[in-house]
C-alpha cells in the first residue's frame, strides 16, 4: 500500500495544480492496522507511514477498498453510505479528497 500511496504523492508533486487549493492532513487507517497520513499544501503532498494527531479527517476502511479509492474503482461518497469507509472528523474534508484523487487518476 506504501508504494501505491508514494505513486500519487509523487504525481502530486510534479504537478501540484490538480490540488485544488487544499491544505489538510488526512489518515488513512487501515483495518490490518497499517495506518498512514498525507498531508496536503498548495504546492505538493507528503506521506507519512503512522497516523498524525493534527489530521483533520480520518478515513478507515479496508486496504482493497483504498486501493479501489485512488484507482477510481470506489465512489467515496457511496462507499461512505455503503459503510466502507468510516469518517472521522471533517466529512466535507473526505468529499474534496475524492475531487483531488479524480484530478489523479
Amino acid at each position: 500500500m506504501k508504494e501505491k500511496l508514494q505513486a500519487l504523492v509523487n504525481k502530486m508533486n510534479e504537478d501540484p495544480s490538480g490540488l485544488d487549493h487544499l491544505s489538510a492532513t488526512y489518515n488513512f487507517i487501515l483495518n490490518d492496522g497499517e495506518a498512514y497520513s498525507v498531508e496536503f499544501f498548495e504546492r505538493g503532498a507528503e506521506l507519512s507511514t503512522e497516523a498524525t494527531e493534527k489530521a483533520k479527517c480520518s478515513l478507515r476502511l479496508k486496504e482493497e477498498n483504498l486501493h479501489k479509492l485512488i484507482d477510481g474503482q470506489l465512489n467515496a461518497t457511496s462507499a461512505f453510505m455503503m459503510g466502507k469507509i468510516k469518517v472521522d472528523g471533517n466529512i466535507g474534508l473526505a468529499l474534496k479528497l475524492q475531487n483531488v484523487l479524480n484530478n489523479y487518476r
